[in-house]
């Protein structure tokens, strides 16, 4: 688990972290606890791409239910370019943004996402080739990197981080 305890966190508080990810249906289950960054295009990509891991309940669902059809495969792989797609198009936002800041935190910035990325597409790898076990935990682990990322690290660059180029920022 990547979710980060600060000092002021108790184990009950993150015990309802994870619970608030696991069971989470749709983006209003998760919104308390998901910070906005104050940018409406980075805060509205958290949003969507949020609701698209979300959407892995889909094919968890259909495989709790032994229904392995070719018709919620096909859904599932939907989901995944879905997820990869936005990723993409959400990262490079934040890429502009942070180069029209810039902000020292780029480099770092792009690392993450580049090890999200690839989380990604190990796991739709593995999805493809019939490794449907992993399904179960798949939406947690996504949800638990890209939450801890707003909450952590896209803070920090986009509200502690900000600096007058701010201001240039659409």
């Amino acid at each position: 688990m990547l979710l980060t305890k600060s000092k002021d966190d108790s184990k009950h508080e993150l015990a309802w972290t994870r619970w608030v990810l696991q069971s989470a249906r749709i983006w209003g289950d998760v919104s308390g606890i998901v910070q906005t960054i104050g940018i409406h295009a980075v805060d509205e990509d958290h949003r969507k791409f949020t609701q698209y891991a979300l959407d892995l309940n889909l094919i968890i669902q259909a495989l709790n239910n032994r229904d392995v059809s070719f018709d919620n495969l096909h859904r599932g792989a939907e989901i995944f370019e879905h997820l990869l797609d936005y990723a993409e198009i959400h990262f490079n936002r934040e890429k502009r943004i942070m180069r029209k800041m810039e902000s020292p935190m780029l480099q770092e910035h792009l690392e993450q996402h580049a090890m999200f990325l690839g989380m990604i597409e190990d796991h739709y790898s593995d999805f493809k080739r019939g490794r449907l076990q992993m399904v179960s935990g798949l939406k947690l682990s996504i949800l638990d990197w890209w939450v801890n990322h707003i909450n952590v690290v896209d803070y920090k660059t986009f509200v502690l981080g900000k600096n007058d180029n701010m201001r240039l920022v659409k």
